[in-house]
């Protein structure tokens, strides 16, 4: 097995355990509608960013089995840790901070991810990942708010 197969089946074990003894604030409807949303908002970006513009691999070209499952698992997961932990009830300041941290710690794990010949960058820059995961862990959130309003209206 190579070197970035492990790293990605690592991290998923990694993800799954962290993920399971948190203690959940978030009712599990929300998390499963709220990780879907995680699971195909990364996956339709990965295809369009990756497969059709090339711009990175991951893994290697093409469609692979083990950075799908490391797509699905860690994005189900990551979402799910994101939003367990969102400051809801704190001031903007704590939101904003709380999701630079998250995407400073998103940025360090592509990183290792690139250490481990996980992520190859053809004209993607991790400086460019820095600037969309505070987008998408907002995406992440809006969403969530946006279900629970429909959860609520229903």
């Amino acid at each position: 097995m190579e070197p970035q197969t492990i790293f990605v089946y690592l991290a998923c074990f990694v993800f799954i355990i962290l993920a399971y003894i948190i203690p959940k604030k978030i009712k599990p409807y929300e998390i499963y509608a709220t990780s879907l949303f995680a699971i195909v908002l990364g996956l339709v970006v990965d295809t369009i960013l990756a497969v059709k513009y090339k711009f990175y691999v991951l893994d290697k070209p093409g469609v692979q089995i083990p950075p799908l499952i490391g797509q699905v698992i860690l994005y189900y997961t990551g979402s799910l840790i994101i939003l367990n932990f969102f400051p809801y009830n704190k001031s903007k300041m704590w939101k904003v901070v709380y999701i630079l941290f998250c995407s400073l710690l998103s940025v360090a794990f592509e990183y290792i991810s690139f250490k481990f010949g996980f992520i190859k960058y053809n004209e993607w820059k991790i400086s460019y990942s820095a600037f969309c995961y505070p987008i998408i862990i907002t995406l992440f959130i809006l969403h969530y708010k946006f279900f629970q309003w429909l959860a609520k209206k229903t």
